[in-house]
């Protein structure tokens, strides 16, 4: 079996290296010229669940060299409240894995690294297939074709993979922008192995050890998605809105360059039982685009690479079938997350001076309970 997978980002090389140690023959074609380079500012929390599948794959001990162990997570509120903490490291040693605050662009770099040489066309933009019973012909920009028995859409959220096979529109903006980076300097920013996350009125923020010294911070702002990209005075707008908020992150912000801050639109998709159709299918946030709320995105794409190759080497004589298999066994799993992470940035939203406080009252009830029992099912669910 001959699998193509069209995108070469978190998670169309996490399937590729997946797929590869399945024993099937496996590749990637990737639109940007220079696969080893993504998105500047971006940081996962990579939970125990996707750290099981990572060490599977033989790469657990090189994602916690390249980060930083997280081992609590804290929800404040802007007036300086903690109105709930999760012992992370509790549930890493309950379900294996760990927890690691990781770069994006070291993830990428990781995973790039570990796959073979042959692994990645660069350079190679999809736009048209054509499937027949034998197989599918994947046609690119530059005039390449490629026939496989399978093709596998880990296009991101404006899939073209998606948009050829199920033509049902572009994901929906989720109503905010994030604005992140990773900080070179860690010192005095955050205690050792904490994740801290910060809401305010229609705001939040997000900070975490990612490796190597530094810290990735992220100030998520309800906002058109055209105020999104590098808009000048992006620092000190920031810092007017964030930088009386309780330490550190107005002095994480003060220590970043203002042409090191990104902003990008968060999207999400509804959740959609059909990803696919005959030998063609979707992965990561192709399938299942989720906001950045749950911080479970990233995680279920490297899940969903390994789930796919589990998948097609125990379905091999029929592609199509092991493919619908994939899919709604995926679907199950991805979906109670994406629904979790819409309400969460539903209710990031609520601003004026009354909604936030309620907001934190629920909060202070919910998330050291449901939202600790919903947490430890995330993690626990095996691939």
């Amino acid at each position: 079996m001959r699998v193509l997978v069209v995108g070469g980002g978190i998670g169309g090389l996490s399937a590729i290296i997946a797929l590869r140690a399945s024993g099937l023959d496996a590749v990637a074609f990737e639109q940007r010229a220079d696969v080893s380079k993504t998105m500047v500012g971006g940081g996962f929390h990579l939970w125990p669940n996707s750290m099981r599948v990572l060490e599977e794959l033989g790469l657990g001990d090189r994602a916690r060299a390249a980060g930083h162990e997280i081992r609590q997570t804290e929800f404040h509120n802007s007036r300086g409240k903690t109105l709930a903490t999760w012992a992370v490291d509790e549930l890493a040693r309950e379900f294996g894995g760990g927890n690691v605050g990781i770069a994006r662009s070291d993830l990428q770099r990781m995973l790039f690294e570990a796959a073979d040489d042959d692994a990645v066309i660069a350079g190679a933009r999809l736009v048209s297939y054509e499937e027949d019973e034998a197989g599918v012909v994947a046609r690119f920009e530059d005039g390449r074709e490629e026939r496989g028995d399978v093709l596998v859409g880990a296009d991101g959220s404006r899939s073209v993979v998606r948009r050829l096979v199920l033509d049902d529109g572009g994901p929906d903006y989720a109503g905010y922008v994030q604005w992140q980076t990773v900080v070179e300097d860690r010192e005095g920013l955050l205690p050792e192995g904490h994740e801290r996350i910060t809401f305010g009125p229609g705001t939040r923020t997000v900070m975490h050890a990612v490796g190597n010294g530094r810290v990735f911070w992220a100030c998520v702002l309800y906002a058109p998605e055209s105020e999104a990209g590098p808009s000048p005075g992006r620092k000190q707008r920031l810092l007017e809105i964030f930088g009386d908020w309780p330490a550190p992150i107005g002095t994480a912000i003060e220590r970043t360059p203002e042409e090191q801050i990104d902003g990008l639109p968060v999207y999400e998709r509804r959740p959609q039982k059909k990803w696919g159709a005959g030998r063609v299918t979707l992965l990561g946030d192709a399938a299942h685009a989720m906001t950045t709320n749950t911080s479970q995105g990233g995680n279920m794409a490297i899940e969903d690479g390994l789930a796919l190759a589990r998948r097609l080497k125990a379905g091999a004589e029929d592609p199509q079938a092991a493919l619908r298999e994939y899919e709604r066994v995926r679907y199950a799993r991805t979906t109670p997350l994406v629904k979790q992470s819409h309400f969460f940035a539903w209710l990031g939203a609520w601003d004026g001076v009354v909604r936030p406080r309620i907001r934190d009252r629920m909060m202070a009830f919910v998330v050291p309970r449901k939202g600790l029992k919903d947490l430890r099912a995330a993690v626990a669910a095996q691939v």
